[in-house]
């Protein structure tokens, strides 16, 4: 046994050190190309995704200018200075030194009424009313509308138009419109470069360059991205998702990256000088040949010296272990002298661990009985973590709600109850009106402070057998046993008033919410989804008319189609 275990031809770490100089030796000599071309495809590579990654960046600063820009029109849309209408207060308004930091050269900001006359605008001296390239029947109250690129005869610089809704109860909506210039955007990208050479450039979906570092040569005019050599590209759907290179019409190929954001009709070009990167490739491979050969030969020295400091000590471990695995118990221990490392502390400790088998042997036995003790109470304790997990799963984690899937599980075990009892069942189903506008005005941290607000009320005017949930969004339905249609207008009503008399507080906002209900009587024939239906379709048409209401639904609406619809349903569940 130990004769064969010493034969260097049989140990693992022998051949693996003579494999390791083997491959080293072929990398080294057949290699180098392979090499040279692989680490020539990584830094491209590298240098793609970082520019790829850049580009993102600046499109999302890009993007945010433009957003900015539309909230801010927004939020003057809604000061009382403007609502007014009056052009004396909102010329003045426009006009004064709170307003003015908010635009640049160039840009003009124009108040119309509800019949697109021109009532104000921005500008200190009487002048030609500003002409806008927009659709004034396209513009909505719930977000900025945005013209196209244009440019102005007078100046070429491309600008484009925000509009958004002046709402006055007096006077009918008008409207806001502002002029957005690209010098916004020319600030950005001009401060940022590609590597150290290359640079960007900005074009809209037909491909006119918004933007290029030669402002003087490519905006002084209308040019479009085909005249700088880059042909049969579609700004809209054109995608770079691998190495990609441009040859432009100065001569120099461009490594190149694209990204386009539909929302502002804006698509930005990445471009970085090819002789740029073999630079930085020449550098790297100059630093990695010389890296190669050093390693190659610290790693000879140092394979040597593992041989003769872990090889042949290992070696005679590995004996004097089979020794004692063969029942030699009375073997002498292994000596290696005075060596303080891993392998003297390995055999020192191995000597130590010879004298201590059987004890360890009978604290084992009681280790494993402290393990199945501990097991138990994992298993007690994974039991009630299973509890837990069954509860999160069926409550609404925002408003500590019934979810939807609990709700209908609620529903089917009355369903069952009322079958035996014959007591009527009806459904409320309620939506926060405008609720979107809260999200998109004051943000989803608010818009959630108001679904809290409004299920926590709601839910302490129920009774203790009434059931509220959370089923989709802003939307909640509330099941009530025992209770017919005229009860259930009471009770929905009784939502309605509370939730209007409320405000919402979040910091320092105060919030005034209303809801529209739908309310419907559960029907055997109609099954529980149909009937859900109903009272939605109850709900639909109290938002149609106005919101802010409680609609009941009739039975007698009720049509043959429905009931037929409910039996074929029925019907494909069971199959």
């Amino acid at each position: 046994m130990s004769n064969k275990v010493l034969k260097l031809s049989k140990s693992i770490i022998v051949r693996s050190l003579l494999l390791l100089l083997c491959a080293l030796t072929a990398v080294t000599i057949g290699g180098m190309y392979y090499f040279v071309n692989r680490h020539t495809q990584m830094n491209l590579v590298s240098t793609f995704e970082a520019n790829k990654v850049h580009l993102q960046q600046m499109s999302t600063a890009l993007h945010n200018e433009m957003q900015q820009f539309g909230n801010q029109l927004t939020l003057l849309a809604k000061t009382s200075e403007i609502k007014s209408m009056d052009p004396a207060i909102a010329a003045g308004y426009l006009k004064s030194y709170n307003i003015s930091p908010l635009f640049i050269s160039g840009e003009k900001i124009s108040l119309f009424d509800r019949n697109d006359s021109l009532i104000c605008d921005n500008t200190m001296i009487v002048s030609t009313a500003t002409k806008y390239p927009i659709d004034f029947t396209k513009i909505t109250p719930h977000r900025p509308y945005i013209s196209g690129w244009y440019r102005d005869p007078d100046n070429m610089r491309p600008k484009r138009a925000f509009a958004t809704v002046v709402a006055d109860n007096a006077k009918g909506n008008g409207s806001l419109v502002a002029s957005f210039s690209a010098q916004r955007l020319w600030k950005i990208l001009s401060d940022s470069k590609v590597g150290k050479k290359g640079y960007y450039i900005a074009i809209n979906s037909e491909g006119e360059i918004i933007y290029h570092p030669d402002l003087e040569k490519w905006l002084a005019d209308n040019h479009k991205i085909s005249e700088l050599g880059v042909k049969n590209f579609n700004p809209k759907s054109e995608e770079i998702k691998k190495i990609r290179f441009f040859t432009l019409t100065d001569g120099q190929e461009y490594l190149a990256n694209y990204v386009y954001d539909t929302i502002y009709d804006i698509g930005l070009l990445s471009l970085q000088p090819k002789e740029e990167i073999d630079e930085q490739i020449s550098s790297l491979l100059l630093v990695s040949k010389v890296m190669l050969v050093t390693a190659l030969i610290a790693i000879l020295l140092v394979s040597v010296w593992f041989y003769r400091k872990l090889v042949l000590p290992m070696t005679k471990l590995i004996v004097h272990t089979i020794k004692i695995s063969e029942g030699d118990i009375e073997a002498e221990d292994i000596d290696f002298g005075k060596r303080q490392d891993e392998i003297g502390i390995l055999a020192k400790h191995f000597n130590i661990m010879h004298g201590t088998i059987k004890r360890q042997i009978a604290e084992l036995n009681a280790h494993r009985e402290m393990l199945e003790q501990e097991v138990r109470e994992r298993t007690k304790e994974l039991e009630e973590a299973n509890k837990k997990l069954d509860l999160i799963s069926r409550t609404d984690e925002l408003t500590g709600l019934p979810n939807r899937r609990d709700m209908l599980r609620t529903i089917d075990n009355e369903i069952q109850r009322i079958a035996r009892t014959r007591k009527p069942l009806c459904f409320i189903f309620i939506d926060i009106d405008h609720f979107k506008n809260v999200n998109d005005t004051y943000g989803h941290a608010c818009g959630d402070e108001v679904l809290k607000q409004v299920s926590g009320t709601i839910r302490n005017l129920l009774r203790k057998y009434d059931v509220l949930a959370r089923y989709g969004g802003e939307e909640f339905l509330t099941l009530l046993p025992e209770t017919d249609l005229i009860g259930a207008k009471t009770v929905a009503e009784r939502f309605r008033k509370t939730i209007e008399e409320t405000t919402v507080s979040y910091g320092k906002l105060s919030i005034k919410a209303t809801i529209t209900l739908g309310v419907a009587l559960y029907d055997s024939a109609l099954g529980v989804d149909r009937s859900i239906q109903m009272a939605d379709r109850a709900l639909y048409e109290g938002k149609e008319s106005g919101r802010n209401k409680v609609v009941v639904w009739d039975p007698a609406r009720t049509t043959e189609e429905d009931y037929k619809a409910a039996e074929l349903e029925r019907a494909a569940k069971n199959q």
